[in-house]
């Protein structure tokens, strides 16, 4: 839009020097071959053009002397494509245009509209260079916006995650210290109330006593399994197992939507527990990667690592990759062993068989 108002101002200028020299019979043939330079200019773009017809209106400028009114345009043209250097060209017909094709006053007005077509050209420029720095500078400070944006996120999921698993380790030491202290002091009780039964077998007081105690025994036990449970979940458990992988590069991919099953749970965290035991101990990896995915009908774990001294288990297999297989089986899932590339393990256990499992908790 500035660059149009800009040539219109030029044109403008020509029209009123044509007016003031009083040239009618000409002034509409080159006010049409301006124009009709003008639109090329904005449809072809290339210097090559631009100049030849810059040449072509300098030598008609000598042949019709008013055709030098419509020069402001060209000029602001090459200045556009900083080729100033043939700006001198412009000045020619100008200076050497006798008085009795063109006045002083004309002469003078004309180099007027020349430098201000120049001064235009120069501004347009200018602004130009400000507007393409100053979209270079949006679309920077866009992408640092995003990327700001991107590292916060990443960083509240870290510290939600973060949170997260120190809370499942509190419930999970809770849980712990409860049985350790109440769970023994209530099991030890159990015991001498039972050596004093075998004495008084009849004490209807101590019979009261022992059923308190063994009631109050299942509510802990009960309380135990439960806060150890909620202290269990499957993504933060199975990252903290790999930051304990000292030395290791480890990699996990997580595709469940929803936490399975707790017999689920605690079947692939023990597989994958197993799983990275038998590398540290029996491989040469140094990579452990570990991939978790929920299908329609099924719960994936591969995991895998990058050994060279990977075999297949012979028959019968280690005592590790039985109790992995045992508790496969026990929740109706599969279990397969491949050395190809590394050691990989792949479990699936199957949705419908989301029961739960002592072996897989115990």
């Amino acid at each position: 839009m500035e660059l149009l108002l800009d040539k219109a101002l030029l044109l403008l200028s020509g029209i009123v020097l044509l007016v003031l020299d009083m040239a009618p019979a000409t002034s509409v043939l080159l006010f049409l071959l301006t124009l009709i330079f003008l639109c090329l200019d904005d449809l072809i773009r290339k210097d090559g053009y631009i100049t030849a017809f810059f040449f072509g209106a300098v030598v008609l400028s000598f042949i019709v002397p008013q055709a030098a009114f419509f020069l402001p345009c060209f000029l602001y043209s090459l200045f556009s494509r900083k080729k100033t250097a043939l700006a001198f060209f412009c000045l020619l017909p100008v200076l050497l245009a006798g008085s009795e094709h063109m006045t002083y006053t004309l002469q003078l007005l004309l180099l007027l509209f020349l430098l201000f077509a120049a001064a235009l050209s120069d501004l347009h420029r200018r602004h130009l260079a400000l507007l393409k720095e100053f979209r270079m500078q949006r679309d920077t400070d866009k992408e640092e916006q995003l990327l700001l944006k991107k590292q916060t996120e990443a960083l509240r999921k870290e510290q939600d995650s973060n949170l997260n698993l120190a809370m499942l380790q509190e419930r999970t030491r809770i849980a712990r210290e409860i049985h350790d202290n109440v769970g023994h002091l209530l099991s030890r009780s159990l015991l001498q109330l039972g050596a004093l039964l075998t004495i008084h077998k009849e004490d209807e007081s101590l019979l009261l006593l022992k059923e308190s105690l063994d009631a109050a025994m299942n509510g802990i036990r009960n309380s135990v399994h439960d806060l150890r449970d909620q202290g269990i979940e499957l993504k933060s458990s199975t990252r903290l197992l790999l930051s304990d992988c000292k030395g290791y590069h480890t990699d996990l991919t997580y595709e469940i939507s929803s936490e399975p099953p707790i017999s689920v749970t605690y079947c692939l965290l023990t597989i994958t527990k197993e799983a990275i035991s038998n590398t540290i101990k029996h491989s040469n990896a140094d990579s452990i990667s570990v991939k978790l995915q929920e299908f329609t009908s099924l719960y994936h774990l591969s995991i895998a690592d990058n050994g060279t001294t990977a075999a297949l288990p012979s028959q019968p297999a280690g005592m590790g990759l039985e109790n992995m297989q045992a508790r496969a089986l026990a929740l109706g899932g599969t279990i397969r062993f491949s050395v190809q590339d590394g050691f990989h393990i792949f479990v699936s256990i199957p949705k419908e068989n989301e029961h739960e499992s002592s072996d897989c908790r115990r």
